[in-house]
């Protein structure tokens, strides 16, 4: 029995990736029209928010769409005790990670000569960034991968990208919002 066709996974994925290409595309721009407002310690702080925030999102997804394909978990949020734990298992990495890469950008900002006050502004914005992304994460990560199950759609085909997309677009704007509160 093939449980993958060729067929299926680029007629599933195609839309996505079209999606996901303006997605980045968006991001971008949104990222260049706010250049002149951004030091290089936080130009640097966008990969990591990016990439860290994709990386937990990608993980929940992997585990979420094999445990629907295998019957363990249903699509829907309430009685998932696999669910809640998956979730709660994220979230906890993602502040342990978080955290760390938060206190690598406190360390750099105060050796390079930032105050120990605007040090700790930065990693502070870091850190609530970090955070905001991370639940709009893991909702949008839950989301993808229900709605594409529910509608016969593999979600292996579409989480990930999905997923990785909208961490472009709102690690750029949860970073944005956070430092301008913070007024770093």
């Amino acid at each position: 029995m093939t449980v993958y066709r060729f067929r299926r996974i680029v007629i599933e994925s195609y839309p996505v990736l079209l999606t996901c290409v303006i997605i980045g595309i968006a991001a971008g721009f949104l990222l260049n029209a706010s250049l002149g407002r951004l030091t290089p310690i936080i130009l640097a702080m966008i990969p990591p928010i990016n990439g860290l925030g994709g990386n937990v999102g990608s993980i929940l997804g992997a585990r979420l769409t094999s445990a629907l394909h295998m019957g363990t978990i249903q699509p829907q949020i309430r009685g998932q005790k696999l669910l809640r734990m998956n979730i709660a298992a994220s979230s906890l990495l993602s502040v342990v990670i978080f955290a760390f890469a938060g206190s690598v950008f406190f360390a750099f900002a105060y050796v390079s000569g930032a105050s120990l006050l605007s040090s700790i502004k930065l990693a502070g914005a870091f850190f609530a960034a970090s955070m905001m992304l991370v639940m709009t994460v893991i909702l949008t990560t839950v989301a993808a991968a229900f709605i594409s199950f529910t509608r016969g759609i593999d979600p292996d085909n579409v989480v990930i990208p999905i997923v990785t997309s909208v961490c472009d677009v709102l690690g750029v704007i949860s970073l944005l919002i956070t430092i301008q509160i913070l007024g770093v």
